[in-house]
């Protein structure tokens, strides 16, 4: 019998490519999520993830861990990376450190309504996963513009630096949304 394949690999902190990525996720927590300093967070490979029926694939998710899986593992967080995209020679460090960062915006502190932490029976600080600024079609922004204040504030966040790449005629640009869809084009499509 041919044995069951397994999608998901913690990837160690000490040891091969692990080393880099949690240098990489410790620079980022440090620098842009002070919430986040005394969280443990784990990194995993996911292998099995395919594209949606729009073609679109995901390139990564954070995951808060549930109360049992604080019990059963030293992990407030495990943010799982699409390690075809992450290993891929065509992956800039630009996107790799956008997509890890990306992931870790999801990770939050859960705040009372005095905006102090919240922390549970044991004084462990308690997370919660937030959302994405905005969620739009582009098709809707082509035809009515930024019709939201979420989209315009959006758009006023962009810096003054060129894009990764132009987008080609009639082909709308992909999508950089680390846990969100990007098209599926061949093996290069996050790269297209």
């Amino acid at each position: 019998m041919k044995p069951k394949k397994i999608s998901y690999r913690l990837i160690d902190r000490n040891e091969g490519a692990g080393t880099g990525m949690y240098a990489l996720l410790d620079r980022l927590v440090a620098d842009h999520h002070d919430d986040l300093t005394e969280a443990r967070i784990a990194l995993a490979w996911n292998t099995a993830w395919k594209p949606d029926p729009d073609g679109r694939c995901t390139l990564g998710k954070c995951r808060k861990a549930t109360d049992l899986d604080r019990e059963l593992a030293a992990y407030d967080f495990v943010i799982i990376l699409r390690r075809d995209f992450w290993e891929h020679d065509k992956v800039t460090e630009l996107q790799r450190t956008a997509l890890l960062d990306h992931e870790l915006m999801h990770a939050a502190t859960r705040v009372d309504k005095d905006g102090e932490p919240v922390v549970d029976e044991r004084g462990r600080p308690v997370y919660r996963i937030r959302k994405h600024d905005i969620e739009e079609f582009g098709a809707i922004v082509a035809r009515y513009g930024l019709w939201k204040r979420d989209l315009q504030w959006f758009v006023s966040q962009v810096p003054a630096q060129p894009s990764l790449e132009e987008p080609r005629d009639n082909e709308p640009p992909p999508p950089t949304d680390g846990d969100g869809p990007t098209p599926a084009r061949g093996p290069e499509w996050w790269n297209a």
